[in-house]
């Protein structure tokens, strides 16, 4: 089941994993020095999480489809780009309106597959499209046509509200980082 946790709701779950919950009510100490524990925390969960949306698998996290949020711009070479928002942490699955199916997402520039793409004789085509990833921009070499869309565009998203959307599961791995 997917769960979208607060900030502050996330803390309590790490704080329950690593031993600092629930808090002994027996007895009474007063201390004026120590460290701000809470922030520590938020900064070892913050990481967990960041590391989470770039290698869990994905029945793990919150996918969302934003092809909506994006769009092509076609270059003279009939191949195209398209800029990925700045909280997009990993692309699932790339289609445009035409091809068959959806593109093989390549993250290596200087792999075999991805230098294919710059010839226009040995590119995937709309058969098999490949779609190479640099950075948050996205290079496409084989459009379907002159005004191609986006039929869909599936991605880990880092939450912009500060809360943390995963599946349920994904809190197990709390215990290992």
């Amino acid at each position: 089941m997917k769960i979208t946790l607060s900030s502050t709701e996330m803390l309590a779950q790490w704080k329950l994993c690593r031993g600092f919950e629930p808090l002994r009510e027996d007895c009474e100490i007063t201390r004026s020095d120590g460290i701000d524990l809470d922030t520590l925390l938020r900064l070892e969960m913050r990481n967990w999480y960041l590391n989470l949306l770039k290698t869990a698998p994905i029945d793990m996290l919150a996918v969302k489809n934003i092809a909506n949020d994006i769009a092509i711009v076609v270059n003279d070479d009939n191949s195209g780009i398209v800029q990925l928002p700045e909280t997009c942490r990993r692309l699932v699955e790339f289609q445009l309106k035409g091809w068959k199916q959806p593109a093989k997402i390549i993250d290596d520039a200087n792999c075999r597959d991805a230098l294919l793409q710059s010839n226009i004789f040995s590119r995937g085509g709309c058969e098999q499209p490949v779609v190479i990833k640099r950075n948050n921009r996205l290079h496409i070499y084989s459009l379907p046509d002159d005004n191609p869309s986006i039929l869909r565009a599936m991605a880990v998203m880092e939450p912009t509200d500060g809360t943390y959307e995963m599946d349920e599961s994904a809190l197990s791995t709390m215990l290992n980082s």
